[in-house]
């Protein structure tokens, strides 16, 4: 009988990071036994300069990390509120100020291993019964009468009842079941890199659209001059600027954003990464789950990739929650399409909304313009 294995658990997940780590630290609360199983190392929290990789939280996201004790385990000196947007491209604009509209602050800027890192030793000081382990590569997937037999690159055998996928776009859990979807290259690379900026920031996220692709500037800690870029740019435009000498790319870099905070300065080496669309076909098969980019990957354009996943992460918690309140079996096949209910469709939303923003902002004859232009002006 697996449950009586010694590496039985009631669920696995599968990837870390911090799709991963949130669904096991909201999984805490249901008393169940929850096993978590990453390729990679143990996340650190990052020092010095700004890392390369930032999320955008929203204020949902910041208030499920404060209520489940995520939020006072993130250095705050490492948390960058901004409360101000400017969007443009060459003739309109919209600009967004968060106290005109009520709110102290339209979201976070916070470095992708402070938020993992902190859920990580959320684990670690916690009595749950989570465990997360590193370093373990799942290499076969088997079906047994209770649930899901898993095998490691180091020859360990893991044991549950439910799998949980949270292991990205190119998700072997998805695989492994069969679940259709192949990520769509979007047309663009990003380039992201931390720099300097002659003026200050003033605690606002700016984004401008260019015939290349956007060019997002977000606000980061520090000492109100340092910023985090997120620059998506058609291939062939990426390759160029990344070959670039630093001197130049910062010369092209402050061109670009039309010197909206003075001279720009690289701060740290750049990085790309090819960015892709995918909406899986579904979100559930028979004790397994989806949640977060093993299900759905959006264009970072918006910033709301990680929202996304984070909230399929509380609300597969909550209908687990749900079906342990009502005496059912926390992998009945109810609890599953129940979830999926509720996040698919608005994932799918959020993925054909940003592509065809992507697309809105791509056509440069005269009267896709002028109607873009004016949609921006009524906007504002």
């Amino acid at each position: 009988m697996c449950k009586e294995h010694q590496n039985y658990s009631d669920i696995v997940i599968v990837g870390g990071a911090m799709a991963g780590g949130m669904q096991a630290v909201s999984l805490a609360s249901t008393g169940l036994s929850v096993r978590l199983l990453d390729a990679g190392p143990p996340p650190q929290m990052p020092e010095g300069p700004c890392a390369t990789r930032v999320v955008a939280l929203n204020e949902a996201s910041q208030h499920m990390l404060e209520h489940l004790g995520v939020w006072a385990l993130m250095p705050q000196e490492r948390i960058q509120p901004y409360d101000k947007m400017q969007v443009w491209d060459g003739n309109g604009e919209v600009f967004f100020d968060g106290p005109e509209l009520g709110a102290a602050q339209l979201g976070y800027i916070v470095e992708n291993n402070a938020v993992a890192a902190a859920m990580y030793r959320w684990v670690e000081q916690s009595d749950a019964n989570i465990k997360w382990q590193n370093h373990e590569h799942i290499v076969r997937f088997e079906r047994t009468s209770e649930g899901w037999r898993l095998i490691t690159n180091t020859e360990q055998e893991y044991y549950c009842a439910l799998l949980i996928g949270a292991d990205g776009a190119r998700s072997s859990v998805r695989q492994a079941v069969g679940i259709a979807g192949v990520p769509e290259f979007s047309g663009h690379i990003a380039i992201v890199g931390a720099i300097r900026t002659e003026n200050p920031h003033g605690n606002c996220a700016r984004q401008r659209f260019l015939e290349t692709g956007p060019l997002a500037l977000l606000p980061a800690a520090g000492d109100g001059h340092d910023v985090s870029i997120v620059w998506s740019l058609v291939p062939e435009e990426a390759k160029r600027l990344f070959a670039l000498s630093e001197a130049e790319f910062n010369r092209e870099l402050t061109l670009a954003s039309e010197h909206c905070l003075g001279e720009l300065a690289l701060e740290t080496q750049r990085a790309q990464f090819p960015i892709h669309y995918f909406h899986a076909s579904q979100y559930h098969r028979p004790q397994v789950a989806l949640i977060s980019d093993a299900a759905h990957v959006v264009h970072p354009l918006a910033g709301q990739g990680i929202n996304l996943g984070l909230l399929d992460a509380a609300v597969l918690a909550e209908e687990i929650q749900r079906a342990l309140d009502r005496g059912l079996p926390f992998v009945h096949l109810s609890v599953l399409e129940r979830y999926e209910r509720r996040r698919r469709f608005h994932n799918g939303s959020m993925v054909r909304a940003l592509k065809g923003f992507k697309l809105l902002f791509e056509q440069r004859s005269l009267e896709w313009r002028w109607l873009r232009n004016t949609g921006m002006r009524w906007v504002n």
